[in-house]
């Protein structure tokens, strides 16, 4: 999921079929253990327009993938029928999205319990899975592209608390480098302005922590019509006053990443299938 979309078994990616097959697969994969009904499916497909068979059109799309799964050792029962609908049933440890959701949540765990290079290696390794945009084919299917903004978000959360443990840890230069690219392709994420401006300045570049405000702050007032947000302030006024607090390398940049909420629809432990998603 958190790429090209692919369904893995013993190593090996397995041949889906057409378009409309991977969506099916791909909409169930949004509630791995979780049924969706025949019209939600349709739904997905079809948006408001769906032809006049389209759920005896689903019902064949579905037997199609299992014909496909069929011949993938460990993928029986993979996508077994619960009405009103179907149901992806896979053990939540082989859907990458939610093993990155559970190794970001451990490593922001560890950064909130002091241990920053634990913190560092756990949100490294969830990082580390994705292998592109989520869900990237699948833009103008409505239930597919909200799982897929929710969990960018998510990864962007990820990201933040990784710089913060970096930060904890002194590598100030180091990830200065990093966030300077950062807030180009992300330039209303406040967390990321906030932590460029520590780093930089941490760095003996107070100046450029300051011009550094002061784009943040231009970005968006012009983007979202609204001034920076106090934290971001606040850092501000940290490091025009040299403020000593800002200096010490075990202390957190004033703007908090937000909490990201559990996906609500992570599914309780379920039979496992062998397969990967």
């Amino acid at each position: 999921m958190l790429g090209p979309f692919e369904t893995i078994v013993d190593g090996r990616s397995v041949d889906l079929g057409g378009p409309q097959l991977r969506c099916v697969l791909a909409r169930l994969a949004v509630v791995p253990g979780r049924t969706v009904s025949v019209g939600a499916l349709a739904a997905e497909l079809w948006g408001a327009c769906p032809p006049a068979d389209a759920y005896r059109t689903v019902r064949t799309y579905v037997s199609r993938l299992r014909t496909a799964l069929r011949g993938a050792a460990g993928a029986e029962g993979l996508l077994v029928t619960r009405p009103p609908g179907y149901q992806l049933r896979v053990d939540p440890h082989v859907v990458d999205a939610v093993r990155f959701e559970r190794l970001a949540a451990a490593g922001r765990q560890a950064l909130a319990a002091r241990q920053p290079q634990l913190a560092a290696q756990r949100l490294t390794s969830a990082l580390g899975l994705w292998r592109g945009d989520a869900f990237a084919e699948f833009d103008h299917h409505q239930a597919i592209t909200a799982e897929a903004t929710r969990l960018e978000r998510a990864r962007m959360s990820a990201i933040e608390a990784r710089i913060e443990a970096a930060l904890v840890m002194g590598l100030d230069a180091q990830v200065a480098v990093e966030l300077e690219g950062l807030v180009r392709v992300h330039p209303t994420r406040e967390v990321l302005w906030g932590q460029l401006m520590t780093a930089l300045y941490r760095s003996g570049r107070q100046a450029e922590a300051l011009s550094a405000f002061q784009l943040a702050r231009a970005v968006l007032i012009e983007d979202h019509g609204v001034e920076p947000s106090p934290g971001l302030v606040e850092i501000h006024r940290q490091v025009l006053q040299h403020d000593a607090a800002l200096s010490r390398a075990g202390r957190p940049s004033s703007v908090q990443p937000g909490p990201v909420q559990p996906s609500a629809v992570l599914p309780s432990p379920v039979l496992s299938s062998g397969a990967a998603v």
